[in-house]
C-alpha cells in the first residue's frame, strides 16, 4: 500500500502562481515581506490589492471515493490589525460546482498555524480547491503556504482475479477473487484510513512495507504496505524442519529482521483493505501469497463498530463463537520471531520454496 501523494501542483508557491488560475493572486513576495522573519520562501497573500477579491484555485483529479484532507499553514500579516476579521475561505467543488468541503479560516496571530479540512470525495471525478478573500478588502489579508492534499492510493495494490489483476479499492463483494486452492466469492470488504494523528498516538497504526522482490523470486511484484500483524505466507525447507509444515503464515512484524522490509515512520496516511471469504484463503497481492481476513475474536475486535455489526450478520456463528479455521499453520509469536531471525542469518529467502501459478 504506498505513501499518500501530495495531489496540490506549486502549494509552496516556490513557482509563485503556476498551477493556480483565479483573480487578484499575489504570490511574488517573501514570508519575510509579510512576517518580518527574515524566511525567504514565497508565500501567496489573500488580498492582493484594495478593491479587488481574492480567488486561488486549481483542479484536482480524484480516481475513486477517498476521505482525505487538505492541509495548509495560515497567518496574518505583521499589517495587519483586525485579527479576527481578515482571512479567507476554502472550498472544495465537484464539476458541477456543488460544495462538498468547506470552511472559514480567520488567523489570529502574525505567526503561521496549521489548520486542515476534512474532505470526501464521492466519486472519482474532476474536482476543484477554491481560496476566496474574506474580510477588509485592504491589501492586508491572510498569507498561506504549504498547501497539500494527500491522496492515499494504498488501496490500489494489486489483486489476482481470474481475468487478470484489481486494484483492492475496486473490490466488491461478489468478485471472484484468485486464491491458492481457486477462485472464490468475496463476501465482505472492508477499508479502514488511519491517518497520521493515530500512527502519532500509536506506533501499532503504522505499516510495514515489504519493498519490491524482498520475499524472494521477485515478489512482491511492487512495493507492498501491510499492517503489523497481517500474515503473509513464507515457504521455505526451514518451515518443514522447524514446524513440520512447508508453508506457514508469519505476521508482517515478525518478518522485518530480513532485508527490505522494515516498518515504514514516513508514511503520512495509509488505507487498509480487507478481503473476507466463506473460509480464510490464501490470495495474491502484486503477486505475493498473503492471507485474507481471518475472523476470530481479536481480529473481529479490531474492526469498526459497524464493520463488526455487518460481519455479525454475515455470519452469526461468529456470534456463537465459533471462528474459520487458519488455511496454513500459524506459529507461535516467538516461533515466528525465530524462523525469521533464521532465515535472517542464513540469507535464505522467504519464498525460497513457493511454486509461483502460471
Amino acid at each position: 500500500m504506498p505513501p499518500p501523494t501530495n495531489i496540490i501542483v506549486n502549494g509552496t508557491f516556490d513557482l509563485q502562481s503556476v498551477g493556480w488560475s483565479g483573480t487578484d493572486i499575489e504570490t511574488n513576495f517573501t514570508e519575510n515581506a509579510y512576517l518580518g522573519n527574515g524566511a525567504t520562501n514565497r508565500v501567496a497573500e489573500l488580498d492582493g490589492n484594495a478593491g479587488q477579491t481574492t480567488v486561488m484555485q486549481q483542479s484536482v483529479t480524484i480516481s475513486g471515493p477517498i476521505e482525505t484532507e487538505l492541509t495548509f499553514a495560515a497567518a496574518l500579516r505583521t499589517a495587519n490589525v483586525t485579527a479576527g476579521s481578515d482571512g479567507f475561505r476554502v472550498d472544495i467543488l465537484d464539476s458541477s460546482g456543488v460544495v462538498i468541503a468547506t470552511a472559514t479560516i480567520l488567523p489570529a496571530v502574525n505567526v503561521y498555524t496549521p489548520y486542515s479540512v476534512p474532505v470526501e470525495f464521492p466519486a472519482a471525478g474532476i474536482y476543484t480547491v477554491r481560496f476566496t478573500e474574506l474580510g477588509p478588502d485592504n491589501s492586508f489579508g491572510a498569507i498561506v503556504d504549504n498547501i497539500e492534499l494527500l491522496v492515499c492510493f494504498g488501496g490500489s495494490t494489486l489483486i489476482e482475479i481470474p481475468s487478470g489483476r484489481k486494484a483492492a479499492h475496486d473490490i466488491r463483494v461478489g468478485d471472484m477473487v484468485v486464491t491458492e486452492t481457486g477462485p472464490k466469492p468475496v463476501r465482505w470488504v472492508g477499508h479502514r484510513r488511519v491517518c497520521a494523528t493515530e500512527m502519532a498516538s500509536d506506533e501499532k497504526y503504522r505499516p510495514v512495507r515489504i519493498c519490491a522482490g524482498a520475499l524472494g523470486q521477485g515478489l512482491p511484484h511492487a512495493d507492498l504496505w501491510v499492517s503489523r500483524q497481517h500474515r503473509m505466507l513464507v515457504s521455505s525447507p526451514i518451515c518443514e524442519r522447524m514446524f513440520g509444515q512447508s508453508d506457514v503464515l508469519i505476521s508482517a512484524i515478525k518478518l522485518t529482521a530480513l532485508p527490505g522490509i522494515y516498518v515504514d515512520d514516513e508514511i503520512a496516511t495509509i488505507d487498509y483493505v480487507h478481503l473476507l471469504f466463506d473460509e480464510h484463503e490464501v490470495v495474491f497481492a502484486h503477486g505475493a501469497p498473503s492471507e485474507s481476513l481471518l475472523l476470530r475474536p481479536e481480529a473481529v475486535a479490531a474492526l469498526s463498530p459497524e464493520a463488526r455489526e455487518e460481519i455479525h450478520l454475515l455470519f452469526p456463528e461468529i456470534s456463537e463463537g465459533l471462528v474459520q479455521l487458519e488455511v496454513k499453520f500459524i506459529p507461535e509469536g516467538y516461533r515466528q520471531t525465530r524462523l525469521a531471525d533464521r532465515m535472517a542469518r542464513n540469507g535464505r529467502k522467504l519464498l525460497e520454496g513457493f511454486e509461483q501459478s502460471a
